[in-house]
């Protein structure tokens, strides 16, 4: 526990300087003898000192913790999570109020169990909104333990991380409402990944082997052996242990290690997604096509690495080439657009200036330095042409992949291979 209040949202009646006004009252109504005016404040005293009392001693030695693994899913996928609430002290509780803190674009949402609140997570607390999902249960007996659980479905890219939670109980008048606040002991992280998609990777497999010599496949490193088997019908002859076969001791093939063509950067320019043509749906498509693409060259055994800029939540990040989608497709999943449509502009029909995405190009670097070739992803080439691209970068390599549909003009403009980002 790190904090324990009465909540704002008690009635005035229990506030330190509604109880004093009160027994100031009750004290000058008696001096000047109006015994009603004095009986009726020493009640209201009486009444709001008991419930004030009452609601601060009901929320203590109150406990929650969550027994769910972190997950990561898909849209559209449903988990059960179960929350374990202790009242370790003999007085029962009267009512129970859990709030969660509101995910972000509402990406891991409960079922109809769950209500939507406002206001909720305030002060060191605060939500971007205060917003907050909240269960309510009502009597509690002292020294005993409510397990329940709640069913919460994936509708959304993001990731949801619970690592704090809001108790709340209060008086049976319904006067004082007091609240803790709770970090669970293992903090859970459900993240929802972007959409997958079926897409043709066949074009990027195909430049990453011409970048490797002009190789068709996956290419077999003659300096690595890792055993022999007997020759059948469709084995290249370019592998044949000839020096086997000239012993008279059968025709053996050859089997080379496999090697994987060079590494993949993907860049992402987020911030040319922020203009007052664009819409939000044309942002989470690209996000969705990317993670899709990242997904099925990881499978084929393509390392892959990943370039974010600054957003709301999270600084630049960059990821050397891995194999574990996992990581990337959790990074894409929260990130956020630094920038924000300005609706009153766009309303307007006022064009909204062009905001790339501000790069520290030294991580880049290190990061795409064994890459062979880097994708610069961004919304509209056109646009992206007025800045070019950044000069640390090298142009043989770099290659830029546009939502919208690229023109021949701009192609000459930029000077590099440009790709449509589509499915």
């Amino acid at each position: 526990m790190i904090k324990r209040r009465v909540s704002s949202i008690s009635s005035i009646l229990v506030s330190i300087p509604g109880l004093i006004a009160f027994f100031g009252i009750t004290v000058i109504a008696s001096i000047l003898q109006h015994a009603l005016i004095a009986g009726f404040c020493f009640c209201v005293f009486l009444i709001s000192g008991i419930s004030r009392l009452w609601g601060m001693l009901s929320i203590r030695k109150v406990s929650v913790e969550i027994d769910a693994n972190s997950l990561h899913m898909f849209i559209g996928s449903k988990t059960d999570v179960h929350f374990s609430i202790k009242n370790e002290k003999f007085l029962p509780l009267i009512w129970l109020e859990l709030l969660l803190p509101m995910p972000r674009r509402e990406c891991f949402m409960p079922d109809e169990n769950f209500e939507i609140a406002s206001g909720a997570f305030v002060g060191e607390e605060a939500r971007d909104d205060g917003m907050a999902l909240k269960k309510r249960f009502s009597f509690i007996m002292g020294r005993d333990v409510l397990e329940w659980s709640g069913s919460f479905f994936a509708k959304g890219r993001g990731v949801y991380v619970v690592d704090t939670m809001i108790l709340r109980a209060g008086d049976g008048f319904g006067l004082t409402q007091s609240q803790v606040t709770s970090k669970p002991k293992d903090i859970p992280m459900f993240v929802v990944y972007p959409e997958i998609r079926p897409v043709d990777i066949t074009p990027f497999i195909s430049m990453q082997w011409d970048g490797t010599g002009g190789e068709k496949g996956f290419i077999d490193d003659p300096t690595i052996m890792r055993g022999m088997r007997q020759y059948e019908a469709g084995d290249s002859w370019k592998n044949i242990n000839w020096r086997m076969m000239a012993r008279d001791q059968g025709i053996n093939i050859n089997l080379y290690e496999t090697v994987t063509p060079k590494a993949m950067h993907f860049i992402l320019d987020g911030e040319s997604f922020c203009n007052f043509k664009s819409d939000i749906h044309e942002f989470e498509e690209t996000l969705s096509i990317l993670a899709s693409l990242l997904l099925r060259l990881t499978e084929a055994r393509v390392l892959c690495g990943l370039s974010l800029p600054k957003s709301k939540h999270m600084p630049q990040t960059d990821v050397v080439a891995t194999s574990e989608a996992a990581r990337l497709l959790t990074l894409l999943a929260d990130y956020d657009l630094l920038s924000e449509l300005n609706e009153e502009n766009r309303s307007n029909g006022e064009k909204l200036e062009f905001l790339p995405s501000s790069f520290e190009m030294l991580p880049i670097m290190r990061a795409t330095r064994h890459a062979g070739r880097i994708y610069y992803v961004v919304r509209d080439a056109e646009e992206f042409r007025l800045r070019g691209f950044p000069q640390e970068l090298d142009k043989s390599k770099v290659i830029l992949l546009s939502y919208n549909e690229v023109s021949e003009e701009s192609v000459h403009a930029l000077g590099v291979r440009c790709m449509q980002l589509k499915i």
